[in-house]
């Protein structure tokens, strides 16, 4: 049977390629197979395309072919597939009505109706009606659930409502540090309240949540209380030492807060001192790109997955009918000739096979997924704790094995800690590629990187805690204040030198009001500080110019290496346009400095010959007539730095190192959410982590975030 079936295989891909008089090109079957593959392409790049792949122009011209494609090639496909014909015989349509309607099934279509109106052998005519009436249940199913849209959107509200008036009933003041470590206050919510009564509350029109079956409603306290059960074999304390179970309920809690930023929603809990040490934004990608909260609206959905097996019982029903079907017969045409039809039995198995393949994808899409392993931790924290009779616990001891094995089969995803590098002066030298925004590299994030941004981080929220202890201000206020001490922390790090502070001063006011001419100022003085110290540690300069390369070399100062990460990233935010300012301001001044730098630097090939032009340009005359010159303010920036400090002294790179974390934090938390939201395709990038953490620390930037359309320069960067 299956050397049989191996065999085949040779002359069936043959046969679709065979000239066929009807389409004058390639055979019936080939395109039927191609509607086919891309239509699986189409399912597969919208279920997993986002996690894997950032949106670039050439992405989404790929996307957009395959749109097309998949629609062309279903028509030109069923045009081909003609009902019965009295002209050629019956035997030639046996297996087109199985592959219109597998298409058909793929393409989410009603018309395949139309194509069982027509004589259908007899053998056929279960399977194919069975699968119709599958999928016409499926298709009004998805008709009445599109509720679950709008539930989407009410649910952000009643969260918003419902952590709102929990700040209002609880007093900061009287928590203590023992209560924020173990979740005492954390009365987030997890899931179940969908199923509690919802009511409307005027003037403000504010939803209100009466917990009218508060054994469904699952909050964070609620999860954490079942850590003081020593009994419990899933979540306490000896069972979940390491509370991976109880963090997944901790996770989704915070997604809910989370998304309110996208949205303009408050976020009322952002006010309380426990809310600054909780984040985890693992799953507020599936927001924008995935259709996992409409799916799980209101629940898990079993519904939807019962007809998604009951279709892929069809359809292999489907393939066992046609598996006693000759490869060709002969048949009388209406003139009287001999023709020899080829049934391609092998092409229809295929398609069957390709329908399988997709029901079986998008079931392991939802029930292999962080979702499902929220709600079985919720469906066991509301089974009773001690339970008496066989039943009861039998039903526990499943679900905890359950969970166990969810853990197992689905991981948490990890961030790959690389963060993407572009260097002004590298890419202004850059002969060999017109866009100049291509020449980046990518780093791994290193320890020390990650300490100098984690201690910017907690500095700016111990500071943001102890002047809300003294003046107790309100949420406005309070804010406003923070929005400002954030504002303030990266200039903070280089000291209170009045000169140099003076000089900084200065330069904002002659720079614009926007950010990206002051990253590429701070970007060109760091680079500038970078060549000096090298030529002081008497680096080879026969080998070049490369301040990417960061090969560890005798009497370098330790922070050395995290000032010129974060000063590059920066850099590389700007091309991305993933700061505060308009996408299209960005690139314009981006590639304004860039030519201006390439003018500058157009004859050097050495880092001497790069540190003698870029001085020798701050004395002469300005050429820009649309602006200041970036790369000259930078260079006098980097003089004054350097009068300032020893260039090879420890000092100077420590502060660079804290000035560009705290210039990292400023930049993430006042870039709009709308913008952080089309960068959460693929890994991700560093700044919006550093956004989520922000915005559960209640530093919510002094910007307009919310549901907001971005210019084609944000959306193609």
């Amino acid at each position: 049977m299956a050397s049989e079936f191996l065999s085949s295989i040779p002359e069936t891909v043959r046969s679709l390629f065979q000239h066929d008089p009807s389409t004058r090109a390639a055979s019936v079957q080939f395109w039927v197979v191609s509607s086919v593959v891309v239509l699986l392409l189409k399912f597969a790049v919208g279920a997993i395309g986002p996690r894997f792949t950032v949106s670039s122009q050439n992405v989404k011209l790929g996307v957009q072919i395959i749109m097309i494609l998949s629609h062309y090639f279903v028509s030109y496909s069923l045009g081909l597939m003609q009902p019965f014909s009295a002209e050629r015989g019956s035997v030639t349509n046996d297996l087109f009505q199985p592959r219109q309607l597998s298409t058909l099934d793929l393409l989410n279509s009603l018309w395949s109706t139309n194509q069982l109106r027509a004589r259908t052998a007899r053998y056929l005519k279960a399977p194919l009606w069975i699968i119709w009436t599958i999928h016409a249940l499926r298709v009004i199913w998805f008709y009445f659930s599109n509720k679950a849209s709008g539930a989407c959107v009410d649910n952000m509200k009643l969260v918003s409502n419902y952590m709102a008036s929990r700040q209002q009933k609880d007093d900061t003041s009287a928590i203590t540090e023992a209560e924020t470590t173990f979740m005492a206050w954390y009365d987030y919510l997890v899931l179940g309240e969908e199923w509690q009564v919802k009511m409307i509350q005027r003037p403000r029109f504010m939803f209100h949540l009466d917990k009218t079956h508060k054994e469904d409603l699952i909050t964070v306290a609620r999860v954490w209380k079942c850590s003081d059960d020593a009994q419990d074999k899933l979540l306490g304390r000896g069972a979940d030492r390491d509370s991976r179970f109880k963090d997944m309920c901790l996770s989704f809690a915070l997604y809910k807060l989370l998304r309110h930023r996208f949205f303009d929603f408050p976020i009322p809990e952002a006010n309380h001192p426990a809310s600054r040490k909780l984040v985890e934004p693992s799953l507020f990608q599936d927001l924008s790109y995935s259709k996992h909260p409409v799916v799980f609206a209101d629940g898990f959905p079993t519904l939807r997955l019962m007809l998604s097996l009951l279709m892929t019982g069809a359809a292999s029903y489907l393939a066992y009918a046609v598996r006693g079907l000759p490869t060709a017969t002969i048949a009388v045409t209406k003139g009287g000739y001999l023709a020899r039809i080829t049934h391609g039995g092998s092409v229809t198995r295929f398609i069957i096979l390709i329908m399988v393949c997709r029901e079986l994808w998008e079931m392991g899409v939802y029930v292999l997924s962080q979702w499902t392993k929220v709600v079985i931790i919720c469906h066991y924290i509301r089974l009773p704790q001690s339970p008496t009779g066989w039943t009861p616990m039998l039903h526990r001891f499943v679900m905890e094995k359950v969970a166990r094995i969810m853990f197992c089969l689905v991981r948490r995803g990890r961030w790959h800690q690389n963060i993407r590098q572009h260097n002004l002066l590298m890419a202004a030298r850059a002969k060999t590629t017109r866009n100049r925004r291509l020449r980046s590299r990518s780093v791994k994030l290193g320890i020390n990187v990650q300490r100098v941004i984690f201690e910017s981080l907690n500095q700016v929220v111990s500071e943001a805690s102890a002047e809300d202890a003294k003046k107790k201000p309100s949420s406005a206020l309070a804010q406003k204040r923070r929005n400002r001490l954030l504002m303030s922390q990266h200039r903070k790090a280089l000291g209170n030198n009045r000169q140099l502070q003076s000089k900084i001063s200065d330069i904002y006011c002659a720079l614009d009001s926007g950010e990206t001419q002051r990253i590429l100022v701070w970007h060109v003085a760091t680079n500038l500080c970078q060549i000096k110290l090298l030529l002081k540690m008497k680096a080879r300069e026969s080998a070049g110019v490369d301040l990417y390369s960061l090969c560890p070399m005798a009497g370098l100062p330790e922070h050395y290496s995290t000032a010129v990460n974060l000063s590059n990233y920066c850099a590389y935010l700007a091309t991305k346009a993933l700061v505060p300012d308009n996408g299209i301001v960005t690139n314009k001044v981006f590639n304004a400095v860039c030519e201006e730098a390439a003018y500058t630097l157009s004859k050097c090939s050495t880092l001497g010959e790069v540190h003698n032009a870029l001085v020798a340009e701050m004395s002469a005359p300005d050429h820009q007539q649309n602006g200041p010159s970036i790369v000259k303010i930078g260079t006098e920036l980097s003089m004054e730095l350097m009068s300032t400090y020893a260039v090879d002294g420890e000092d100077l790179w420590e502060r660079l190192g804290r000035f560009w974390a705290g210039y990292l934090l400023n930049l993430s938390a006042n870039t709009t959410a709308a913008k952080h939201q089309v960068h959460l395709q693929g890994q991700g990038e560093l700044t919006t982590f550093l956004w989520a953490l922000l915005s559960h620390a209640g530093f919510l930037g002094d910007t307009t975030h919310g549901h907001q359309m971005l210019d084609t320069d944000d959306l193609n960067a």
